[in-house]
């Protein structure tokens, strides 16, 4: 797949948004002290970078315009889903940051809002994530890895921005966190190379047992939409490079870092975030779409 930076930011910054929104509701739940400045830019910072993400998605779209229309297809779209549960979220996020900085008097309203932003950040991570994972004409995609990466990669990099506004009261959890990320990603490429090449062009074409199938010709003279949009060329020098770097900035360094106790958090945070990017870049450009076997690939 063509890996689009817009894409690309909406995954991961609104992942690092949700994740982060995970770790403060649930430390309000566990009755550990923070303090209002805290919660109020914890749930500031949320707020950016799920917007930020969602805002990116809609440039991704032919008409942005009409993004508003997806809303209504929530009976059989996982899109639809994600941006009702998306937008129903930032309720407990406003909520929780308007109370603590106003004080209205509905402080006994901020523990079930807690419990609606845990839920509300699961679902939406767990609905964008089957966005892909439901697509069975892309192999790299359809399997239970993308379903649980999206959740572990939201938790270890929004834990990561937690440590950097709340302090280091939970930094083993998120050392262990961003291991046990390391651990699905590595094993997530694990079934992707083993499975690579399982589809072939006499399978398109319904004759697996005819021989070896070749085009003719081109079916045309320039590249179409499906060429340009479900077809990447990835070099195994490139995917190499870019895993490295997913690993390293996303997972491993983050978690040296937080555990040597390095005082820079914020120089953390961009390090794992930049890492997440080149993770996210890989998802994209890795993933094969089965339509490429009728122009320019044997096997998918």
């Amino acid at each position: 797949m063509h890996p689009a930076l817009s894409v690309i930011i909406f995954t991961t910054f609104s992942g690092m948004g949700y994740g982060l929104f995970i770790w403060l509701c649930a430390t309000l739940l566990w009755g550990t002290a923070i303090d209002d400045i805290d919660i109020i830019t914890a749930t500031i910072l949320s707020t950016i970078l799920v917007g930020t993400g969602l805002i990116s998605s809609t440039l991704h779209l032919g008409h942005p315009e009409r993004a508003w229309r997806a809303f209504s297809q929530w009976r059989s779209s996982w899109l639809s889903r994600e941006g009702i549960f998306a937008v129903l979220t930032f309720g407990p996020m406003i909520f929780i940051g308007g109370e603590t900085y106003l004080n209205l008097g509905f402080e006994g309203l901020i523990a079930p809002m807690a419990i609606l932003g845990l839920l509300g950040s699961f679902a939406t991570v767990f609905t964008t994530s089957m966005i892909y994972a439901s697509l069975k004409a892309i192999p790299a995609w359809h399997n239970v890895w993308v379903v649980i990466g999206y959740q572990v990669y939201a938790l270890s990099s929004g834990g990561v921005a937690y440590i950097m506004i709340a302090g280091w009261e939970h930094y083993r959890l998120v050392t262990y966190t961003l291991l046990a990320s390391l651990l699905v990603k590595i094993i997530t490429w694990i079934y992707i190379d083993k499975h690579r090449g399982q589809y072939k062009r006499e399978d398109a074409l319904g004759l697996p047992d005819f021989g070896k199938a070749k085009p003719f010709e081109p079916a045309h003279s320039q590249k179409n939409y499906l060429q340009r949009e479900m077809g990447y060329d990835l070099n195994p020098g490139r995917r190499a490079l870019m895993r490295w770097l997913a690993l390293g900035c996303g997972f491993i360094i983050p978690a040296g870092l937080l555990y040597v106790g390095f005082p820079l958090v914020a120089l953390i945070t961009i390090i794992c975030l930049g890492g997440m990017m080149a993770e996210r870049w890989l998802f994209f450009a890795e993933a094969e779409h089965v339509v490429r076997l009728y122009y320019d690939r044997d096997t998918v």
